[in-house]
């Protein structure tokens, strides 16, 4: 059995995530982050946005802060993972896939406040002025909820991640389980992806709805 093979598709991953700004993590997350720091408005006739919009922009900002710290956080506890199947570290292993379960639904429970902060933003449009500006803050609130489903989504395949390394940490080191984490670790590729093409979708967006409106 050769163990440092079976980890090769996690390090290979790891790797991967880097080249991309460490896909989901960094470059999925900062676009929201940004958004909601630097923004301001100007109640005029020729341009308005509702307070709540502000407020709604802001607070997903703040929960974008708290998903980028758990999944920076869990990019480096699926590296000690890997490093303990490689290493034979069974009991360790299974410690920290304990420990990253708990984080993985943590990080999970904070997408779906962001959507809702992303929504409450959609309720405040009809209020924008000008009319363009309204229109392209509908395109990039609907960009974001799409990152969001995908971020969902990643973090489903995660968890399903963490199940199967559990399984063959439970197994010391089981070769059966490599082809389904190679499986898994395409589909989270595939959702990082999709998350930051979404991102740059929205950051163009938010950036043509603040010129129309400052």
């Amino acid at each position: 059995m050769n163990v440092k093979k079976v980890s090769d598709p996690i390090r290979k991953y790891l790797k991967s995530a880097g080249r991309r700004r460490k896909a989901l993590y960094v470059a999925g997350l900062a676009v929201i982050l940004l958004a909601g720091g630097w923004y301001w408005y100007d109640q005029s006739q020729k341009a308005y946005v509702p307070p709540d919009f502000f407020e709604a922009r802001n607070r997903a900002g703040e929960v974008s802060v708290r998903i980028l710290q758990l999944t920076d956080a869990s990019v480096q506890t699926l590296r000690l993972i890997s490093t303990a199947d490689e290493k034979g570290n069974y009991k360790r292993g299974l410690d920290l896939v304990l420990e990253e379960v708990d984080r993985n639904e943590a990080a999970r429970a904070e997408a779906i406040k962001l959507s809702e902060e992303l929504k409450n933003m959609a309720i405040n449009l009809g209020a924008i002025r000008p009319e363009k500006a309204a229109q392209i803050g509908l395109q990039a609130t609907t960009s974001g909820l799409e990152l969001v489903q995908h971020l969902i989504n990643y973090n489903n395949y995660t968890q399903e991640l963490l199940g199967v390394l559990q399984t063959r940490l439970k197994s010391n080191g089981s070769p059966e389980t490599r082809q389904r984490i190679e499986q898994i670790i395409l589909r989270m590729n595939q959702e990082a992806e999709a998350v930051n093409e979404l991102n740059d979708r929205y950051k163009e967006e938010m950036r043509e709805f603040d010129q129309l409106t400052s």
